[in-house]
């Protein structure tokens, strides 16, 4: 029996090289995959390491704000500082990623499904409008869900319940910050007895916005003040809603928890300063800007309170068993520096000055 010489293989069918050069192209083929099996060994590798030396899982935390301004800034701030005095440090024993819808509702959803989709252990929402999204998001899923910078968690229409502090979702709990509304108007009408007519642009689209402006009505009925009010849909519009208020002779222009109107607040003080009349809002962060006076929360304060609560659930404390509380630590700026041509009718007694955390002259 003669052995012949090997039969070849069609070595393009059977994906099998056998020549150097073959073998080479091979290799550069394999090369990703093989570069893509060693970094995930490698990630493996140096997860299991850190759960070794720590001795339980890293916490991933996503905090999802919906817009870039003082407020939310401040407390983000607040909050990562005052997790890290509390031993969660980003990067050490915690990871936290940080997102921003940047006023667009879309956006939010698709960050709040980001945040679901890459298993986040924990949701940190601030504003009401983030709230709102990732619970609906969430409705499903249940993460852990906190939030902080909200107006009125009883109204956002997340199944808080509002004559019952403990009534809300076993993975959703956090703090509320209902502004000093009523307080903001009484401020307006004793430093002008005279006052009648105040005017507000506010979003009809955003519940916390409405809470307040309702809030407004009752308290301007109380004090013989009419509230003009004029819709706002984005940005945008708020130079023109303020504008509008102005031509119908309102006297002062008066800014709730509205995130739209807030992002753009300059706008409503330009028209408040063209018309040489005060912008009051409840937001301290407004008055370095050019508005009159600002009577509202310290939200760097809330960012820790809410810091600590979140510390306090990292630890093992069930989300259950948090009260929904109102925390308003009170905050009182007045901007005299850019506000002197305003009228004799309006004054700073000396009691509210006494008040005032802070005076811009």
């Amino acid at each position: 029996m003669k052995f012949g010489r090997p039969a070849r293989f069609n070595n393009r069918k059977r994906g099998i090289c056998l020549k150097p050069s073959g073998l080479k192209h091979c290799i550069q083929k394999l090369l990703p995959g093989i570069s893509l099996i060693a970094a995930l060994s490698l990630a493996l590798l140096f997860a299991a390491g850190e759960k070794k030396a720590s001795g339980e899982k890293v916490s991933k935390i996503a905090i999802f704000q919906f817009s870039s301004r003082p407020t939310l800034d401040d407390a983000a701030a607040a909050f990562i500082k005052t997790l890290a005095a509390a031993g969660f440090e980003d990067g050490k024993n915690i990871y936290i990623k940080r997102f921003n819808a940047e006023n667009d509702n879309a956006a939010g959803s698709a960050i709040a499904h980001e945040i679901i989709n890459s298993r986040f252990d924990m949701a940190v929402t601030l504003s009401t409008p983030a709230l709102q999204i990732m619970a609906k998001a969430n409705r499903d899923f249940k993460m852990p869900h906190i939030f902080g910078v909200v107006t009125d968690p009883a109204g956002a229409g997340v199944e808080i319940k509002r004559d019952d502090a403990y009534a809300h979702p076993q993975h959703l709990a956090g703090i509320g910050t209902f502004q000093p509304v009523e307080k903001a108007i009484e401020l307006a009408k004793l430093m002008n007895p005279g006052l009648k007519k105040i005017g507000t642009p506010w979003t009809l689209s955003e519940q916390c916005a409405e809470a307040c402006v309702s809030k407004a009505r009752k308290k301007c009925a109380e004090l013989g003040i009419t509230l003009v009010e004029s819709p706002v849909e984005n940005s945008s519009s708020v130079l023109d809603a303020s504008r509008a208020l102005v031509l119908k002779g309102v006297e002062a222009l008066w800014v709730g928890g509205d995130n739209i109107v807030e992002t753009s607040i300059e706008s409503v003080i330009k028209a408040g300063t063209e018309a040489g009349i005060p912008v009051f809002t409840n937001n301290p962060d407004h008055a370095p800007k050019g508005a009159y006076v600002s009577l509202g929360a310290n939200y760097y304060q809330v960012g820790e309170k809410l810091g600590e609560l979140t510390a306090s659930i990292l630890s093992g404390r069930p989300i259950k068993s948090v009260p929904i509380e109102n925390v308003v630590p009170e905050n009182l700026v007045i901007n005299l520096k850019d506000n002197k041509n305003l009228g004799a009718q309006w004054k700073i007694p000396a009691e509210v000055s006494r008040r005032a955390a802070k005076i811009i002259e």
